[in-house]
């Protein structure tokens, strides 16, 4: 269990490092396109289209770090008042619920990016491979997957606390 929780560590480590130079990345197209249409009257035609991209990972990859807290699957407006034996079953199903739902959006995400490729479709602005920006997807639901694994041995273990090596 230690092997696995150094490795889910490292996961996180990953995705809070790629969020952040995302988002760093989103910010400066985005004000280096408002600055150049409003300095020298013209705008960078490819930002909508790598911004639009890059938001949707920036979107999976928080979701998936939420959910290595639970934060997605809570649903603590039920769970609370629900009677302490089944606070926990209930947490359970909910998170095997979100695992189902994660693996649709990994398979249906996987299968464009396979489509993509067959194609060998291309963006209209940067025209690069349309299958680099889909495969964001499931990216950032095999990242939800394993982190709503991660919770859920969590809970059923009850080692929350070894999230940090506590």
């Amino acid at each position: 269990m230690k092997v696995y929780k150094k490795l889910m560590n490292a996961l996180a480590a990953v995705e809070k490092v790629v969020l952040v130079v995302t988002t760093l990345l989103i910010l400066v197209l985005t004000v280096g396109n408002v600055f150049s249409r409003k300095v020298i009257h013209r705008s960078w035609s490819f930002t909508e289209e790598l911004v639009v991209a890059v938001f949707v990972l920036i979107t999976l990859l928080a979701a998936a770090l939420s959910c290595r807290e639970g934060g997605l699957v809570s649903l603590t407006l039920v769970t609370d008042r629900l009677p302490k034996k089944l606070k926990k079953p209930s947490v359970l199903l909910i998170t095997v619920l979100s695992i189902i739902f994660s693996v649709i959006l990994f398979k249906y995400g996987m299968d464009k990016v396979i489509t993509q490729l067959e194609n060998g479709k291309r963006t209209f602005v940067l025209n690069w491979p349309e299958w680099i920006f889909w495969s964001f997807v499931p990216i950032g639901a095999g990242c939800m997957i394993l982190h709503l694994i991660e919770y859920c041995l969590d809970v059923c273990f009850g080692n929350k606390n070894d999230k940090e090596g506590k």
